[in-house]
């Protein structure tokens, strides 16, 4: 039988229905009261953005992933992709007087094909947070520990958040003397672990060869800070490189003394190819899903695109990644509040009203029926698994039903 188009959803995207809708609420809802005790103010950012205030390297990278329009005035549009870069831009042009550090939260959908999620996602929800204004460890700490503290709220098990640093892959490469193209392939390549085609196209660069040892080395170092740290004592490293060591080295001190070392481990092949990114990168991952809930990292030159000078942080998780991991793992309940349905007559409206705000008052979910036969009521209320019945009658007094029991009282 043929399907009308009408009736069909486009590639991407998802209707999310009654329990999907409580789990993202309740997701949503302790994920923004971390972020609010951690201090972050909430803002939000518009779903149309210029395309050109997205950076070229950004572009260069996901330009062919990003829902583009033409407003009524020949400008091109884009559908929010990305939530940092707006934000960066409302800092430049509407906060940049305001108090700092500034601490600031989201959540919001973006509108991109992301080829990491089944089923190339084009829409899906982020979460968040930006700090603005701090230049030192102690923001990538700050940034780190309040994702950590964030997937505990939730609930979830078995995660892990890996840190690198970005000048510890950077500067190597820049190092190396290739051409653009030969440099970016290079970093694809780092990115995505491709060891094998790495080694070759090292092999066939000449010179450069502590460069080149260092990099291959580094590039495959991932474990406890404890065995990556000694293991870079073997390296030999410019000044520089050695600062980006420390960096790490205080960043995880300062986690392991906020108590949560058994969630983080060291991959100093973390690289992205955004270019404002400056230093500490980190991805947070769950044994049962095997795909980026988090990622964030400092990017101390992403607000010089918009005329402005300003150290920031941040992270976002992926929040129908976050949902499906919680699944996995039996993390999701709905709450069980105690569901009534009201049953009246015309001449007990009134009463039924007042019971009715009455019964809200003490926390219970509550309808008045719209349904008159018995048999209609009872399948409504089982389907709907509600709890208990209050008949009204005519003076306003009522009985109680209990769907799954016993007639238990009355007045």
């Amino acid at each position: 039988m043929m399907v009308s188009k009408k009736v069909l959803l486009p590639e991407g995207v998802q209707d999310l229905l009654v329990d999907d809708c409580i789990y993202k609420r309740k997701i949503e809802n302790k994920l923004m009261e971390v972020f609010h005790q951690s201090g972050y103010m909430e803002v939000s950012s518009p779903t149309l953005e210029y395309y050109d205030l997205f950076p070229q390297d950004y572009l260069w990278k996901n330009g062919d992933k990003l829902f583009k329009l033409i407003d009524t005035k020949g400008s091109l549009l884009v559908l929010r992709p990305d939530c940092t870069v707006p934000i960066g831009r409302m800092v430049a042009t509407k906060l940049r007087d305001f108090v700092y550090p500034l601490k600031l939260c989201y959540i919001q959908n973006v509108f991109r094909i992301d080829q990491e999620q089944a089923g190339r996602k084009r829409e899906y929800q982020q979460a968040g947070i930006e700090l603005f204004g701090v230049d030192s460890f102690q923001a990538d700490g700050e940034v780190i520990i309040t994702a950590i503290e964030s997937l505990i709220s939730l609930g979830l098990e078995n995660f892990q958040i890996e840190i690198g640093h970005i000048k510890l892959i950077k500067v190597l490469v820049e190092a190396l003397q290739l051409s653009e193209e030969e440099e970016a392939t290079l970093i694809n390549l780092i990115e995505h672990k491709r060891f094998i085609e790495i080694e070759l196209i090292l092999a066939q660069i000449n010179g450069k060869e502590k460069e080149r040892a260092s990099l291959n080395k580094i590039i495959k170092l991932f474990g406890s800070p404890t065995v990556v740290f000694d293991a870079l004592e073997e390296i030999p490293l410019e000044a520089d490189l050695k600062k980006a060591v420390e960096d790490l080295k205080m960043v995880c001190h300062m986690i392991q003394d906020y108590g949560y070392g058994q969630y983080i481990s060291i991959d100093l092949g973390l690289i992205s190819p955004m270019g404002y990114y400056t230093g500490i990168l980190f991805k947070g991952y769950t044994k049962d899903l095997g795909v980026v809930l988090c990622s964030g990292g400092r990017y101390d030159r992403l607000l010089s695109n918009f005329g402005m000078e300003c150290p920031a942080t941040g992270f976002a998780f992926v929040v129908n990644k976050l949902t499906k991991a919680l699944k996995i793992q039996g993390k999701l309940k709905k709450d069980k509040d105690k569901h009534i349905l009201i049953v009246k007559n015309e001449s007990s409206i009134v009463a039924a009203v007042a019971l009715q705000k009455s019964l809200w008052q003490r926390g219970y979910k509550v309808e008045l029926s719209l349904l008159e036969d018995e048999a209609s009521i009872m399948s409504y209320c089982k389907k709907r698994k509600i709890d208990e019945i209050y008949h009204l009658d005519e003076t306003g007094g009522y009985s109680v039903t209990r769907v799954r029991g016993e007639l238990f009282g009355g007045n």
